[in-house]
């Protein structure tokens, strides 16, 4: 990655620090909250029968120039290239997501994410899962338990993997997986049918979401609920095309959706049966 696009990426995020006089540790710590603070994780494509290139350039061009949010891929693609272009090793993984699943069982490994290396020490980087996306990185070591910005986490251990988990009522699982490091090529077949398969959520539902200091904005479909750090719930429905527009901007950041494609996200949310849900 560039100097300039660096520059607009720090610009995308209002990162204003000194590349200088920050460590490696703090630098990541502060780009892993800044990131899905400004940059929203969304499946408007998907949603609206697209398919998303992983291709850096347009990567790089959707969620930085355009203002747009992504997916997993899409995110941690970008962010992986961020951190390399500031000196990190980084490596890929996919994780088999358990998120609603009371039992433990889930879906085939679809998940991005990221670990990297700090003076020996092994981290877990992950600024794409939706709802429960992590604000700081993670230290890669079972069984503590790890407070971000936005909640407590840990990773135990289930049958050699590592298993994230979240801290509500009681520890929630949310997705399981392995250091075997993955190819692009793996990325992008994972992209193709979480896109376009007959059973992905991604292409039957929409699921936008973002994590401030504050709370976890979550829209799916027409509900929008917020999860307020200090545990007051608010939800409420998106019934008119105005609403929609306006939670977009205002919640989400998304200010520069074209007429077309608000009308797309619009007119198949008006086809959806209302009695559909997921965890948030």
């Amino acid at each position: 990655m560039e100097n300039n696009e660096l520059d607009l990426y720090f610009k995308r995020i209002e990162a204003g620090i000194s590349l200088e006089n920050t460590g490696k540790l703090q630098l990541l710590k502060t780009l892993h909250q800044l990131h899905p603070k400004h940059i929203v994780f969304e499946n408007i494509d998907s949603f609206t029968g697209e398919t998303p290139s992983l291709q850096l350039e347009a990567i790089f061009n959707k969620l930085v120039k355009l203002q747009r949010g992504g997916y997993c891929y899409e995110q941690n693609l970008l962010f992986k290239n961020v951190l390399e272009s500031l000196g990190f090793n980084i490596k890929m993984h996919l994780a088999r997501v358990v998120w609603g699943s009371r039992d433990g069982t889930g879906t085939a490994r679809s998940h991005m994410l990221l670990s990297t290396d700090i003076n020996g020490t092994k981290y877990l980087a992950d600024v794409g899962f939706g709802s429960m996306t992590l604000t700081s990185p993670i230290l890669l070591e079972k069984d503590i338990e790890q407070e971000t910005p936005n909640g407590l986490f840990r990773l135990v251990d289930v049958e050699g993997f590592y298993r994230l988990e979240v801290l509500k009522e009681e520890w929630l699982p949310i997705y399981k997986f392995t250091l075997e490091e993955v190819e692009f090529s793996d990325l992008a077949m994972a992209n193709w049918y979480i896109a376009t398969g007959p059973d992905s959520v991604f292409n039957k539902f929409l699921m936008i979401t973002k994590v401030d200091e504050d709370a976890r904005y979550a829209l799916f479909n027409t509900t929008l609920n917020i999860r307020w750090n200090n545990g007051r719930k608010e939800s409420s429905e998106i019934i008119e095309k105005d609403q929609l527009a306006f939670t977009l901007k205002n919640h989400f950041n998304l200010h520069h959706l074209s007429d077309e494609l608000s009308e797309k996200v619009y007119k198949k949310l008006k086809e959806i049966p209302a009695h559909f849900n997921v965890t948030q």
